[in-house]
């Protein structure tokens, strides 16, 4: 199984530091690991204020298993902005065809960002090697200093067609990420502190089909399977240290893609009063090269010490296969009043191989073996009580991020060596308010007002926490503005 969650908690915690390495420790560093891709859905401000207990048209309308549960007529439209970002859609219904569109993407930050039109990809570093030839290696600046800016900026648009209650939803994403910490007026320095860069860029076409059948007038079964696949360009290393003779640069380059396939089957039963679903997910993950599912992703790690230029390729196998089971009931108080719980967990099974093709003293001269179990269930509360009927709307939602297990079995092939790890995370809650305002009986704005996740029950949050590092860019939505107009 997979180590992923692991190491992409690692990489991220130590982002400034797994990459800063000196001649003499390079024999012992890390290759970095891609960032999860974290795309852009139309989540409404009632939504994310709910903690995902109650949702709107908005959440509803580009759902493979939902969009017949919309309440608009005809058409539907909205436009959302939060820190991160815009998303845009729109939805229309002729008689059994609907149709869907939405884009969701960092066009605002992108505005504002210190953007570059150059590929940083492309952005190569030449150094002498002990013959006295040039070795190029990946940058992201070259040797006159020149760099790009840091920015991070994502993009996604999906089309929806329904047909009867069936709905098939086709998307496409892309993340360009890069990060040079150093300024272009700090001066490399012999014997200082090395910095950091990387490169990624991620590009990610999915598909899902999904339907909602009536087995009765309230029992709905809600089948739904998903598939996609994020094809990867990753570079990530060190700055190097030059001066008239002497150089060193420690690197990895990494283009794969990562296969993921799904399906997943809920019941939905509808009372006069409220509504209860309960369903499981369960789904595969693999990185390939190319379009072979028996691969693995290759490594490349570059090391240029003193003129003389050491390279190793090694091939990271795995599987994960994650079963996610929820449990959701909705129901109504009075005509003012409704309220939502949602119990839900996060179930893990990773297993990866590290092979390397070469003797050398490098990262990948290890042959090893890691398997990982995490289990992490999650309790969610929220409410939502119209202040003024039809007018004005106040909405809340409390979260509960229950005890997360973490057990970890390592096996070093090449030196015989096994470890074990068990890590235990305490509770930690979330929570949020929101409110949405009617404008007429077509138009509203639904606004996110805060939601965090810094509420611990010990001292200091674990920062290292994989629940934690995972929820940190939903947490991070302090605001969100949503106008929708329907027909």
């Amino acid at each position: 199984m997979k180590n992923y969650r692991t190491l992409m908690a690692l990489a991220l915690v130590l982002f400034g530091q797994a990459f800063c390495l000196y001649a003499q420790d390079y024999k012992v560093s890390k290759p970095p690991t891609p960032t999860e891709p974290t795309l852009f859905s139309p989540e409404s401000g009632l939504y994310r204020a709910s903690m995902g207990t109650i949702r709107s048209d908005i959440d509803r309308f580009m759902d493979v298993g939902s969009f017949k549960d919309t309440s608009f007529t005809r058409m539907l439209t909205y436009t959302g902005f939060d820190p991160q970002g815009i998303t845009i859609g729109a939805g229309m219904k002729l008689g059994n065809l609907y149709f869907g569109a939405a884009y969701g993407g960092s066009l605002i930050q992108d505005l504002f960002s210190r953007a570059t039109n150059q590929d940083p990809s492309e952005l190569n570093i030449e150094l002498s090697t002990a013959g006295g030839s040039k070795t190029e290696v990946p940058g992201v600046f070259d040797a006159s200093g020149d760099r790009p800016a840091e920015v991070k900026n994502r993009n996604e648009f999906n089309i929806f067609l329904g047909i009867w209650r069936v709905g098939l939803k086709i998307g496409f994403s892309q993340i360009l990420t890069v990060n040079q910490p150093q300024g272009d007026e700090d001066e490399m320095k012999i014997g200082g502190t090395e910095q950091s860069f990387a490169f990624e860029n991620v590009l990610v076409p999915s598909l899902a089909l999904g339907a909602s059948f009536p087995v009765s007038d309230s029992l709905f079964l809600i089948p739904r399977i998903s598939a996609q696949l994020d094809i990867h360009q990753f570079v990530q290393g060190s700055d190097p240290h030059i001066d008239g003779t002497n150089a060193f640069y420690s690197g990895y380059a990494q283009s794969y893609n990562e296969a993921r396939v799904g399906a997943d089957l809920g019941v939905e039963f509808r009372s006069g009063n409220g509504e209860f679903r309960a369903g499981a997910g369960y789904y595969l993950t693999k990185r390939i090269s190319g379009f072979d599912i028996k691969s693995g992703a290759k490594i490349t790690h570059v090391v240029v010490d003193n003129g003389a230029e050491e390279t190793v390729e090694s091939v990271y196998d795995n599987l994960e296969q994650q079963i996610a089971p929820y449990i959701l009931y909705t129901g109504t108080i009075n005509e003012r009043a409704k309220f939502g719980v949602k119990l839900l967990a996060d179930v893990r099974f990773n297993e990866s191989f590290l092979t390397p093709d070469s003797g050398q003293q490098l990262y990948g001269d290890y042959e090893t073996k890691d398997m990982e179990i995490y289990v992490r269930p999650e309790l969610d509360f929220g409410g939502t009580f119209a202040l003024l009927p039809d007018r004005f709307s106040l909405h809340a939602g409390f979260g509960l991020n229950l005890h997360t297990f973490n057990i970890k079995a390592t096996e070093n092939k090449s030196t015989g060596e096994t470890g074990n790890s068990f890590q235990e995370t305490l509770p930690s809650t979330r929570f949020a308010v929101g409110f949405t305002v009617n404008l007429n009986a077509n138009t509203m704005i639904d606004m996110l007002l805060i939601t965090s996740g810094k509420f611990d029950f010990k001292n200091e949050p674990d920062y290292n926490d994989i629940s934690a590092l995972r929820r940190s860019a939903q947490d991070n939505n302090k605001f969100t503005l949503f106008l929708t107009m329907r027909r």
